[in-house]
């Protein structure tokens, strides 16, 4: 019955029953979070939306694997040709950027990207790279788009990556998934001929979650456009490709405090507008000052009574819009991670095939090779990753689970990988100069832009458990709900709530308890889920003898490299094995799963490792064989790695984890750490409070 805290949320539904709520809110509510009850059922609400919108109706490919039936091989190596295929219509535009590198034109002094790049880029269709052509686009496919991608940030472009990135996901993607023909036809030929688009949901006082978006629009009837008002903390903040005389998708609300969000599409004035002679708004952009995308633009953006023709609205709910293109914008991320790899990999290399260290060349020595093996296998596994989505996501099959675990992984082994290339490179990838360290601030981003890594795990595993959870375990929650209630109906306050019947809540309770245990054996969810768990072990016992038959005389992976065979088997087998893992998870914490976070991201880790495992194996399967044994030192990595989550046999350890992080937690919010004192914080950055 586990639930998450979303990443970006949805519009106010604070009228919704929660009886009409998912099994997951409905826990939620159950264990007292009322109102991050109401933010997930807003959640699954737009998700939802978006998924109907893009006609998905296949079950993702995460869920088959731990739930089954089993997705067939042709089907999980079907990502891996996308490279080949994919590569010569956008050759021209990497050209033409490494062409510029080449000339000393690609970054002006203060290594912003140049004028000059991005005509050359624009020249070649790089900006309206999947804009259809009828708007004046190349009309490529997300696939073409992130071998484009991919090789930019391999050869130091990565900040032109970016920049082209989020110009068709969740920029020209917004219009083109929920624009009318003549929002299309007046803002697709501008991003097409190299006009950036940006999107602008965070704020100063919100970040990401759009539940809690405050800037908002009033219809100005007499000028006949919408009135944006984005005034301080309300302020646009981290907005890539925001500059004068660009584009930008803005969501706000309708109306101060309304419950509606919507998306309005805009063309920024060419220079800040102060209220005054003739103008009745004030408008300023400036630098957000991070430290990432220096290259790019990143901006803070002010709006006050500023004027939005009324035809400019996308009507669309703007969270709603905001899911439909994530899908993309992941799968582009792990794309540019796959090239930043690459890059760091080629520098290393070549530093140590030249550099003499203690007793001969570096690249000699079994460290300096592990580090460059992990960075080769980082770069393999957020490439195999990123193609199996696209392809799955051209099949029509949900991305939910593995857009998620993909981005997760890409933005890990991208951090993995840059600490590698540290290692053999030494000091010299700190040189100012080194376009490792001109990176260092992307790939650390890389880990919260697209959403935090860890709530994107927590929610995949929502994601992938939810059709379970639904059927199986709502009679438990129900049951626990039902004891959690006064005479009148009315739920008890929170310290009186019971969220798991264990022995010290029987004691504790013992009639709420007993009532409860009752009425889960009267429950006919109860014996659904134990004719499950019958069926499901009795299944798993009949295929044990199958454990004696060698990997290469079944079928399954006897197409595969002998080298890949066996971590193939593995990783099948115990994603299968993940039933049994959620299952135990509910049933050890009940509705205390609705706070673990701890317990579920390792397993949604674990399921990431080995969803990897299975995408390099069969990526690789079609490729040379130096990718092949690439691939088979990141999945002895990745197995290790995922031996060492203990879930099941870490239960209690978990427990006693959690119980020092809440006692510490403790001291912290109450200003009680002595650790703490004498210690002045600094200043925030951009201020959220009033």
């Amino acid at each position: 019955m586990s639930t998450t805290t979303p990443n970006p949320t949805s519009p106010d539904r604070d009228s919704e029953p929660v009886s009409q709520q998912s099994t997951a809110a409905r826990a939620l509510a159950a264990a007292g979070d009322a109102a991050q009850a109401q933010d997930v059922a807003a959640l699954d609400d737009v998700a939802a939306a978006a998924a109907r919108r893009l006609g998905r109706a296949k079950k993702g490919l995460t869920e088959r694997l731990i739930y089954g039936p089993l997705p067939p091989v042709a089907e999980l190596r079907s990502g891996a040709g996308i490279g080949q295929a994919a590569a010569a219509k956008g050759r021209p535009v990497v050209e033409a950027a490494i062409d510029c590198i080449a000339r000393g034109v690609a970054f002006e002094a203060d290594r912003k990207l140049t004028a000059e790049l991005r005509k050359a880029v624009a020249d070649q269709g790089g900006y309206g790279f999947i804009v259809p052509a009828a708007f004046g686009g190349r009309d490529a496919s997300y696939p073409e788009l992130a071998v484009v991608e991919e090789e930019l940030a391999a050869n130091g472009l990565g900040a032109l990556a970016v920049e082209i990135s989020g110009e068709l996901t969740i920029g020209a993607g917004s219009l083109m998934g929920y624009g009318t023909d003549q929002q299309k036809s007046t803002f697709l030929p501008m991003v097409a001929e190299g006009r950036l688009m940006g999107f602008a949901l965070s704020e100063v006082g919100v970040g990401v979650n759009a539940k809690k978006v405050q800037a908002y629009v009033e219809e100005d009837q007499a000028s006949g456009c919408w009135r944006l008002f984005a005034d301080g903390p309300r302020n646009k903040l981290w907005i890539t490709n925001a500059h004068h005389g660009g584009l930008v998708g803005l969501v706000a609300r309708i109306g101060k405090g309304g419950k509606r969000v919507g998306l309005f599409v805009t063309e920024l004035p060419v220079e800040d507008v102060a209220k005054g002679g003739g103008n009745d708004f004030d408008f300023w952009l400036k630098p957000s000052g991070v430290d990432a995308f220096q290259s790019n633009h990143n901006a803070r953006l002010h709006f006050h009574n500023y004027p939005i023709p009324l035809e400019n609205r996308i009507e669309a709910d703007g969270v709603e819009v905001l899911f439909y293109c994530l899908r993309m914008g992941r799968c582009m991320l792990a794309a540019m991670s796959a090239g930043y790899q690459r890059m760091f990999a080629a520098d290393a290399a070549h530093y140590a095939r030249n550099r003499d260290g203690v007793g001969g060349r570096v690249v000699k020595h079994e460290l300096p090779r592990l580090a460059l093996g992990r960075m080769l296998g980082g770069a393999l596994q957020s490439r195999a990753l990123s193609h199996l989505s696209l392809q799955q996501d051209h099949d029509g099959v949900d991305l939910a689970g593995l857009r998620d675990l993909t981005k997760s992984a890409a933005a890990t082994t991208a951090m993995q990988s840059l600490v590698s290339c540290e290692r053999v490179l030494g000091g010299r990838s700190f040189d100012v100069g080194s376009r490792v360290s001109e990176a260092r601030a992307n790939v650390h981003v890389f880990g919260v832009v697209e959403g935090e890594d860890d709530l994107i795990l927590m929610g995949m595993v929502k994601d992938v458990t939810a059709g379970f959870t639904d059927r199986y375990m709502a009679g438990m929650l129900g049951v626990i709900q039902s004891i959690n209630v006064d005479a009148e109906g009315k739920p008890l306050p929170r310290e009186q709530i019971i969220r798991r019947i264990f022995p010290a809540e029987f004691l504790a309770h013992p009639g709420r308890c007993l009532t409860a245990t009752l009425r889960l054996l009267g429950n006919g969810g109860f014996w659904k889920l134990a004719g499950w768990m019958a069926g499901n072990a009795l299944l798993d016992l009949v295929k044990l003898p199958g454990r004696l038959i060698p990997t290469g005389w079944l079928p399954r992976y006897g197409g595969l490299p002998k080298i890949l065979r066996g971590h193939a088997r593995f990783a099948e087998r115990e994603l299968r094995k993940r039933r049994w893992v959620y299952l135990i998870l509910n049933l050890f914490f009940q509705l205390e799963l609705t706070r673990a976070q701890i317990p579920l991201q390792r397993f949604g880790k674990s399921i990431e490792h080995l969803v990897s495992m299975l995408a390099l194996c069969h990526h690789a399967a079609a490729q040379d064989a130096s990718q092949q044994r690439v691939a088979a030192l990141r999945c002895e990595e990745l197995r290790d790695q995922f031996l060492a989550i203990r879930m099941v046999r870490g239960l209690f350890a978990m427990e006693r984890l959690r119980a020092r992080i809440a006692e510490v937690g403790k001291d912290i919010e109450s200003d009680a750490s002595t650790l703490l004192q004498g210690v002045e914080p600094q200043a925030y950055a951009h201020p959220f409070e009033e």
